[in-house]
């Protein structure tokens, strides 16, 4: 999977996004993939910040999650890359609001997040 396939895959399987991605291309007058993925952590952050367990938007952080990690272990060295600066990096810290996002993350998310 390369970057392009990943992008796609995530608008596909997250409507909820396309808005966020318009707003960055008219912002931005161009796709910035590392800067979209971060505001992609920003929205996923505030799911958990606002659901409450077993609520319908944290499902869709879940669904999120699993999709990103899936995107690591196929996708190629950029994917892998992106993932690892733009996703995991910027996961909120222990006391930051959205810290229970790190209960879901899983395999490669849940190594790179407790060795960051």
């Amino acid at each position: 999977m390369n970057e392009d396939q990943f992008f796609h895959g995530l608008l596909q399987n997250f409507p909820q996004l396309e808005s966020l991605h318009a707003e960055h291309v008219e912002f931005y007058e161009e796709f910035l993939s590392h800067v979209f993925l971060a505001d992609v952590v920003r929205w996923a952050v505030g799911l958990f910040s606002e659901a409450g367990q077993s609520s319908t938007e944290e499902a869709i952080g879940i669904r999120l999650i699993n999709f990103i990690e899936g995107a690591y272990v196929h996708g190629d060295c950029a994917v892998r890359e992106l993932v690892r600066v733009s996703f995991v990096e910027n996961l909120p810290y222990s006391g930051q609001e959205g810290f229970r996002i790190r209960e879901h993350l899983t395999g490669n998310l849940r190594k790179m997040f407790t060795e960051r």
